[in-house]
């Protein structure tokens, strides 16, 4: 376990599981403000991650899918180019949402916020027990959610 208190300390360790990710990374948070994704090496990482093919996925659940668009160009053209590896959803407003925040790596990694409108928290780098609970816990949000976001506009 690795504890982390600064903005700058939890994206290296965002950066962390990033690259331990085999097949899947799950994000839970309020948005992704304190991610920073849109760096450009974390873009890297992210878009590496998604052209790697083999059936990888990168699922990214939100309480607030508003600002997605404006505030991250980068994520939305990975959105564009790889809708079939990412996809961003909002979670359902109606339905009991935790607190934390979490990042899941494939089933062992995991990066734990305990408040989403705080940046400390922990790194878990192999923790297959508490990483296995908060898939159970995504998952059961992931298909509660009504709304995704998409990289196209449509209109007339």
């Amino acid at each position: 376990m690795n504890a982390f208190e600064t903005p700058a300390e939890l994206r290296a360790a965002f950066d962390t599981l990033v690259t331990a990710t085999h097949r899947q990374l799950r994000v839970y948070d309020h948005d992704l403000g304190l991610l920073g994704l849109d760096d450009a090496s974390r873009f890297a990482a992210l878009r590496a991650l998604c052209v790697a093919g083999g059936g990888r996925r990168i699922e990214l659940l939100l309480d607030d899918i508003s600002r997605v668009a404006h505030d991250h160009p980068r994520l939305m053209l990975l959105l564009r180019d790889f809708g079939h590896v990412l996809e961003i959803r909002q979670a359902d407003p109606d339905a009991p949402r935790p607190d934390q925040a979490f990042v899941l790596a494939d089933r062992h990694g995991v990066l734990l916020r305990a408040d989403k409108s705080v940046a400390h928290g922990t790194l878990h780098p192999d923790d297959p027990g508490n990483a296995t609970a908060l898939h159970q816990s995504f998952e059961g949000m992931w298909q509660r959610s009504p709304a995704s976001v998409s990289a196209t506009t449509l209109g007339l």
